[in-house]
């Protein structure tokens, strides 16, 4: 399952555009108002026709089989999508996908639109074939499955298409006007009432399939499943992607928020506001976060997976426009998450290190005849080794969790040594000094 591609959005710290008119004119398929006569190949650029003509056809659905996703395949930082295993069994790097073709679209009504305001009244009949062919290549986008590859694309689109409608009445549409006799008469009365109703209808397919992508994208998030985590309980991919989605979202809020609201004016009811699908989104990704810990079969690496990503989600809403959707009770609550996560990652991975210190050695039946210095070190070098190898991707809450377990472990270990200096020092391997700069190497990765 292919997960959205969205354009580049700004983050906390933590090749061009193909457009119709680039395409060969051999290709372009215009003057029809029947969907199915609309050649997808209208949208094939030179030397890729012979790749898969079939494919074109159906307009090159980036869409993946199956919901096991690879890991650690770092996005670009302008092009953030999921992780994907195939595409159809095969991808071609010429071959125009609903993305590009969307941003085709964008581009030629924007094409339009600046001619429809310089040059009114002029090659009004080929604007409109150009026109027709736009609805067509949507609709074909639009008929398929809904897909939140393509939410922020369709946006974009609509958008165009809106501020279009802004002009056409008195430059592409002349007949709407008093002094319309003469392009009645190449027109026709029915075509420009028939285009006016496709334009409507177009602007209602693209809020539609944006509402059913976002649906879409809920329950992938929600579903999502993989064999594979990431190695040291880094920073989930899907944590990083999806955040960077939401912000794409919110770099075209104004734009969503009407197309919200025009579905409601549909006579439908409103899926949501901007705030209830970020609010849904992140909330299912912390439900997917928590499923996914417990494929770490060590307790500590689970709690050391929520942590970075907690954090990350944290840190990325705290820096940007997301705070004033969720609110500061959001973020309150998030951050006492973050507390309790990495008490309970000390207390899982380093009480069992001080452990020997509270009872009497002879209680612990595999350390019965060793000394408790001589079992704390064989406790303190199996855990240091371990999550040596662990990474905190962020540097403050790297260096935080540091000295949360430095205080922790140097207090219990030098309390241990000045009850018992008469006997310590003749076991004593490490000095309290020894640990700390010990512990100043951890979660590196």
């Amino acid at each position: 399952m292919a997960f959205p591609r969205s354009p580049d959005s700004s983050m906390s710290s933590y090749a061009s555009t193909l457009t119709l008119s680039s395409c060969p004119s051999s290709y372009i398929s215009i003057g029809s108002s029947n969907p199915s006569s609309f050649t997808a190949v209208a949208i094939i650029p030179t030397g890729a026709g012979d790749h898969s003509p079939a494919l074109a056809a159906t307009g090159a659905p980036e869409f993946i089989q199956g919901n096991k996703l690879q890991q650690h395949q770092d996005p670009p930082e302008s092009e953030p999508k999921f992780p994907k295993q195939e595409i159809n069994g095969w991808e071609h790097p010429d071959l125009c996908s609903p993305s590009k073709q969307l941003k085709n679209v964008t581009t030629s009504i924007k094409e339009i639109s600046r001619w429809a305001r310089s040059s009114p009244g002029v090659k009004v009949n080929s604007n409109i074939r150009l026109l027709e062919s736009v609805f067509s290549l949507i609709q074909v986008v639009t008929s398929t499955a809904p897909h939140p590859d393509h939410i922020v694309d369709m946006i974009r689109v609509h958008d165009a298409l809106a501020n279009l409608l802004l002009v056409l009445p008195k430059n592409i549409f002349p007949f709407l006007v008093q002094d319309f006799a003469q392009i009645v008469d190449e027109l026709g009365p029915k075509r420009g009432a028939s285009l006016s109703a496709r334009f409507e209808k177009t602007l209602h397919d693209l809020r539609r399939s944006i509402r059913s992508g976002l649906q879409v994208l809920k329950d992938m998030i929600l579903d999502y499943t993989s064999d594979v985590v990431p190695q040291g309980g880094g920073i989930h991919e899907i944590t990083k992607y999806l955040l960077r989605y939401i912000m794409s979202l919110l770099d075209n809020g104004t734009s969503l928020k009407i197309i919200l609201v025009g579905d409601e004016q549909d006579g439908k009811v409103a899926m949501e506001t901007l705030q209830d699908i970020v609010a849904t989104l992140i909330s299912h990704l912390e439900i997917m976060l928590e499923k996914e810990s417990q494929r770490y079969k060590d307790a500590g690496l689970k709690q050391m997976f929520m942590v970075n990503n907690v954090n990350f989600v944290l840190h990325q809403v705290e820096g940007s426009k997301i705070r004033y959707l969720l609110g500061d009770d959001w973020v309150l609550k998030h951050q006492d998450q973050m507390k309790d996560h990495i008490s309970s990652f000390i207390n899982i991975s380093w009480e069992s290190v001080m452990y020997c210190f509270h009872v009497k050695t002879n209680k612990i039946p595999i350390f019965s005849n060793l000394p408790t210095l001589q079992i704390f070190n064989l406790q303190f070098e199996k855990t240091y080794w371990t999550q040596k190898t662990w990474k905190v991707e962020n540097p403050l809450l790297r260096s935080n969790m540091r000295k949360s377990v430095s205080e922790k472990l140097v207090q219990a270990y030098s309390t241990y040594l000045e009850k018992h200096k008469n006997k310590a020092p003749k076991l004593m391997k490490y000095t309290p000094e020894d640990l700390e700069k010990l512990l100043s190497d951890l979660f590196e990765g």
